[in-house]
Order: C-alpha cells, then sequence, then structure tokens
C-alpha cells in the first residue's frame, strides 16, 4: 500500500534540513526554499533515492558529500542547471516531483527517513543483489521447515497422549522425511 507523507511532515523536515546543511549550490537553497513556501508544491513534492530514475526528479549535495551539485532530470535528459529545475517547478507545480537529497549519513537521520518514499520508478527491493535475494529465499525457507518440524513434533506428542498409533507412525516417518531434508540442505554434499 502507498503511504502519503503528510505535508506538515515535509515542512517540519525541510526546516530542520535548511537550518543544519549546507548545499554546494545556493540555487538548491533556493527551491528548497520555494518548497517550504508553496504548499502545493509541496504536496506534489516526494523525497526519494534515485531521483535519476524518474521522469521528473532533482538530485541536490550539500557540502561535505563526493556527489555532484546538483542534477534535474526531465524526461530521460539530465541538466546541471538549477534556474532551468527552478522554472520547471514553478511553471509545472501540477506534476509530481521527485527529489534526492544527499547529505552525510542521510540513511542515519530519522528526520530524513521518516520523510523518505519508495520510488515507484526504481523500487529499493529491485537493486537488491542476487545473492543476498537468494539468502533471504533460504533463510525463509529454513524458517518455514523449522515451524513443519515444530508442528509435527507436536502432533506426535498429541498422538502419544492419545495412544492413536496410526498417527504416530505416520508423523514419525513424515518427520524423519522432513529432518533428512533439512540434514541435506545443512550439509554438504
Amino acid at each position: 500500500m502507498y503511504s502519503r507523507i503528510q505535508l506538515k511532515d515535509k515542512k517540519k523536515f525541510l526546516k530542520w534540513f535548511l537550518q543544519r546543511y549546507q548545499m554546494k549550490r545556493r540555487e538548491s537553497m533556493w527551491i528548497l526554499n520555494y518548497l517550504l513556501n508553496h504548499d502545493i508544491v509541496l504536496n506534489k513534492t516526494k523525497f526519494v533515492e534515485r531521483a535519476d530514475q524518474t521522469p521528473r526528479g532533482i538530485k541536490m549535495a550539500t557540502v561535505g558529500t563526493d556527489e555532484e551539485a546538483f542534477r534535474f532530470y526531465k524526461d530521460g535528459q539530465e541538466f546541471d542547471h538549477p534556474e532551468q529545475a527552478f522554472h520547471e517547478v514553478r511553471l509545472n507545480w501540477h506534476t509530481d516531483l521527485y527529489i534526492e537529497l544527499i547529505f552525510q549519513d542521510a540513511l542515519l537521520s530519522p528526520e530524513y527517513v521518516s520523510i523518505l518514499e519508495d520510488n515507484p520508478f526504481a523500487k529499493w527491493n529491485d537493486q537488491l543483489d542476487q545473492t543476498i535475494d537468494e539468502e533471504v529465499d533460504e533463510a525463509v525457507d529454513s524458517f518455514c521447515q523449522q515451524e513443519k518440524r515444530h508442528q509435527l513434533l507436536e502432533a506426535i506428542d498429541h498422538a502419544l497422549e492419545t495412544q492413536n498409533r496410526e498417527d504416530f507412525y505416520s508423523l514419525a516417518n513424515e518427520l524423519k522425511a522432513l529432518e533428512d531434508k533439512i540434514d541435506n540442505c545443512v550439509s554438504p554434499s
């Protein structure tokens, strides 16, 4: 489900950000201040990662980072003129705008993370390394197998308590097969 960040939260963040950070280009500060003072435009603004993947995005960096100071992206083209971006923002206030702010330890900042939205044009989970994806799949499979083992053990206990030999033998065989499967996954062949 898409969670929309409230306007008041975006304003609170921008005030916090502008008090603490100096942008590499002063025009970046102008754009952020413009957004802060124009609710209609700020409502259409989303703070994301990978703004270069959006139809209309801006990347701005603060002093102390290695990134380029300013980049504006529109319909697959890249520009480095903040004035052009400012006019684009001002004239097309009804169109979604995606902004990526680059500053020291951005993802460790609760203020930034609280207003950060998933980029619909470059989702974070599409960028995961394949080995991480495989490790997650293996962990989920392992968890499911351990959960199934736990359920079988409980069912075996119940069969013993009710003296149901048929269920006991059936469940014991199922448990043995599951444990063999678990052992084969853990042990190298």
